[in-house]
């Protein structure tokens, strides 16, 4: 059943409100202004992906946590939304200083109850974070917050690697943290249309985005090593807009140098194994992002 969920979607969260700040250790050297949001979060073959949220932790890098409690619980169905909306979890004053990661609190323990995933053939799998309850969805991401300063950053989930629903765990899927924290005034866009020539029958349209100029394009590979550069970053599956044209678009990317590459075998693509017979053409090399600007790459 996992390749069910290995393609994609663009998505986003929902806004949260209603949030206490509980600072460890105190404001001492004042306070600053923190705005997070949750960006993208795609994935195909999904009718919803609800996920409880009870807040956040922020890991001060001198030891002391600021966890900002939400006063209920919030699910949230990360399928709700599209494009390049990202929701807001909360924006309010935060100690100032270097922190040296986040934690966002889920309540994802295999109880459909809870968090779940309901397929595209109307089943509802719990969803498990691996050691959730002492871990939640991490991102070991450094930032700093000066007094009297502003922050702006984005967590931009990728739900094509995140959520996985192995034949050993069934009925429940596993969500494993698959995310980066990204500074929402240092980051561009990618979007294109792809041709229909490229969709016929028995395709599986994929399109894969890697950072620098890559031109042997692999499929996801949880097991590759972290020196891996042929490994992509993020995927899409493009989709049908309101011109009758299909459209992919890649958020959130920091300025640089980056690949597309195109598969018409998508749904061969196993995230925790190398699958040889994901084919890549064309790719596209050279493609440069700037900063609050978007790069349009066409797929003929």
């Amino acid at each position: 059943m996992n390749r069910l969920v290995h393609r994609t979607t663009r998505a986003a969260l929902p806004l949260l409100s209603a949030l206490t700040l509980a600072a460890c250790g105190g404001s001492g050297a004042g306070a600053g202004q923190m705005s997070l949001s949750v960006g993208d979060a795609p994935v195909d073959g999904a009718q919803a992906v609800v996920v409880e949220f009870t807040g956040v932790e922020l890991m001060q890098e001198n030891g002391s946590p600021v966890d900002i409690n939400f006063s209920t619980p919030k699910s949230i169905d990360l399928l709700n939304q599209s494009g390049t909306a990202s929701a807001q979890l909360f924006n309010q004053p935060i100690p100032a200083g270097s922190y040296s990661s986040i934690r966002l609190i889920v309540v994802a323990d295999g109880d459909p109850s809870h968090s779940y995933i309901t397929t595209s053939d109307g089943l509802q799998h719990g969803l498990q974070v691996p050691s959730g309850a002492q871990t939640g969805l991490k991102l070991v991401t450094g930032f700093d917050v000066s007094s009297s300063g502003v922050v702006d950053y984005t967590i931009d989930f990728d739900l094509r690697k995140s959520v996985t629903c192995p034949s050993g765990t069934s009925p429940v899927c596993l969500l494993r943290p698959a995310d980066r924290l990204v500074d929402n005034t240092t980051v561009g866009n990618i979007q294109g249309t792809v041709a229909l020539t490229s969709i016929p029958v028995g395709c599986y349209p994929g399109v894969y985005l890697y950072a620098g100029n890559v031109t042997a394009p692999e499929d996801y590979n949880s097991t590759a090593p972290s020196t891996d550069t042929n490994q992509p970053i993020g995927s899409k599956v493009p989709t049908l807009d309101a011109s009758g044209a299909y459209y992919y678009q890649f958020t959130f990317l920091s300025p640089g140098t980056y690949t597309v590459a195109y598969t018409c075998e998508a749904n061969q693509d196993n995230p925790d194994q190398t699958d040889p017979t994901v084919l890549f053409t064309p790719v596209k090399t050279g493609i440069s992002v700037v900063a609050t600007q978007t790069t349009t790459v066409d797929i003929p």
